[in-house]
């Protein structure tokens, strides 16, 4: 299927123009795939929520990812980061106009696959977690992944490894990520959930993951040490070289701090920890895709979680540019 990317609003890209102070607004270049180039970062986005609303959950997230723009556009590159050392090129958002959600997964998944075979690294900003899959499809298509070559970690409340047989919805993803990709490229030895909220998940499904091998690290198991249990999350699917992928689910934050998400809980995560395993993910020299999802904008207060999530994006940028 052929993808059509809606190009980037100029006026998202933020600038004082003042050459003391640059932001990223001006650092991040507005362009083509067809301009990616090897360890190029390539934003994506991925305006659509209809998996959530399949889900039963709450509309919104398809306004995600300019909202993020327009938080991340803002930021400085920091103290640190070396932008001689790295790219950022945004592609703009793919056109979902007249698609079913069907088809946006398979424009997503060409999308991430082109991306991927110029030896970018996808960098998706949505948009329901049903979205994952054709990243993560994506991903293996572009970089010609063989069986147990791909590595997963899912940070989020929910374990989302509901069946498909009635369709595809943002509780999918895992599940046809475990089933489905070409080749087997996942297994489920290299596949973690982290944390993870007992209370909003079935215990059939928790079987289900660990029935094909995959771990889960709950928020309780998590709390008290979360950097040591990401590292160790990272070493179980970083093991026989595979690529590896992050997808970060808003709603794994608390709701003082991430009001906007379709399932927004009390509990979960700080939001400096989620900015501290983005930057321990851009490290990784085997993270080759990250995706960020379920940011609802109508949902949000004060901008706090796309603000969130820009800053993630920050934190991933920042270790990338130390690797």
């Amino acid at each position: 299927m052929k993808y059509i990317l809606d190009k980037t609003d100029r006026d998202l890209f933020y600038s004082r123009n003042d050459p003391k102070d640059r932001r990223l607004g001006e650092l991040v270049h507005r362009g083509k795939i067809s301009s990616v180039r090897n360890s190029d970062v390539v934003i994506i986005g991925i305006p659509e929520d209809r998996g959530i609303l399949a889900n039963k959950g709450r509309g919104g997230a398809a306004k995600g990812p300019d909202d993020i723009r327009r938080r991340l556009y803002k930021l400085t590159p920091g103290f640190n980061m070396d932008f001689d050392r790295i790219k950022v090129i945004d592609v703009g958002n793919i056109s979902t106009k007249g698609l079913t959600l069907e088809e946006v997964h398979l424009a997503l998944q060409e999308t991430v696959a082109d991306s991927v075979s110029r030896g970018g690294i996808p960098l998706v900003i949505g948009g329901g977690h049903d979205l994952t899959y054709p990243g993560l499809a994506g991903l293996v298509q572009g970089a010609g992944l063989g069986k147990d070559s791909l590595g997963l970690i899912n940070v989020d409340a929910h374990l989302d490894v509901r069946t498909d047989e009635n369709g595809i919805n943002s509780g999918t993803s895992f599940y046809r990520a475990l089933t489905q990709l070409k080749d087997k490229a996942l297994l489920g030895s290299a596949f973690v959930e982290f944390g993870i909220q007992e209370l909003y998940n079935s215990p059939y499904y928790y079987n289900w993951v660990k029935k094909q091998g995959g771990s889960v690290f709950t928020l309780k198991e998590v709390s008290e040490r979360v950097m040591e249990s990401f590292i160790q999350a990272l070493s179980i699917v970083s093991k026989k070289g595979r690529t590896v992928a992050l997808s970060l689910d808003i709603d794994s934050v608390r709701s003082t701090e991430a009001p906007g998400a379709s399932a927004s809980n009390p509990s979960g995560l700080k939001a400096p920890e989620l900015d501290k395993i983005a930057y321990l993910a851009g490290r990784s020299s085997q993270i080759k895709y990250l995706d960020i999802m379920e940011v609802s904008p109508p949902l949000d207060q004060d901008h706090r979680t796309a603000s969130l999530a820009a800053s993630s994006i920050f934190w991933f940028l920042r270790g990338l540019s130390e690797r």
